[in-house]
């Protein structure tokens, strides 16, 4: 067991978790492990500055027991949160599949709250809120306002509710994810 904590705290294991687990897991190729072995033995490296800390603690961890820390994180996140939580956290955090599952969760949990909005203007919200600068392209609220014959001013305040849950959520998914990480070393316990 690593004695050290191997996350910043419960978002950051969660950012990198979904981040890592949303990739492909690769081998190193043959040709890589050749180089690297090369650049050991000839010493390219000394007397260059060591790298600056990492933010996460791999150290004695092999690529892939990395990744099954990054998959008892997802996992703990599907398995132990509210489905609202759970949608906020993948909204956030996830990549790709695991992304567009939680802003569909957060438009559908959060459309009651939104007023008359139609299923399809709640999830043209939720990427205006939820999406990456390159997925928000084309969606600000004039253009969803624009094309479900909105009030921009009414959209705007979906949004902001939108973003408030979403942020609520994400708060409590944390907080009950804390004590489950720290007992698992995972994070800090301060």
């Amino acid at each position: 067991m690593h004695e050290e904590p191997i996350f910043q705290d419960v978002g950051h294991a969660l950012h990198v978790s979904y981040l890592l687990v949303g990739q492909p897991a690769t081998r190193p190729s043959p040709t890589g492990t050749l180089i690297d072995r090369l650049v050991k033995e000839n010493h390219v490296w000394d007397g260059i500055p060591a790298p600056r800390a990492s933010r996460c603690n791999f150290r004695g961890l092999d690529p892939l027991e990395v990744r099954g820390q990054c998959a008892q994180v997802v996992g703990m996140a599907e398995r132990l949160l509210h489905p609202a939580e759970l949608a906020a956290v993948r909204a956030i955090y996830g990549w790709q599949l695991e992304k567009s599952k939680g802003v569909r969760g957060m438009a559908d949990y959060c459309r009651p709250m939104l007023g008359d909005l139609s299923e399809d203007c709640c999830l043209y919200l939720g990427w205006h809120v939820f999406g990456t600068q390159e997925q928000r392209k084309g969606i600000s609220v004039g253009a969803i306002a624009d094309k479900f014959c909105r009030s921009t001013q009414a959209l705007t305040y979906a949004a902001s509710l939108l973003r408030k849950n979403g942020q609520a959520y994400h708060k409590r998914a944390c907080d009950s994810l804390w004590t489950r990480f720290t007992e698992g070393g995972l994070v800090p316990s301060c």
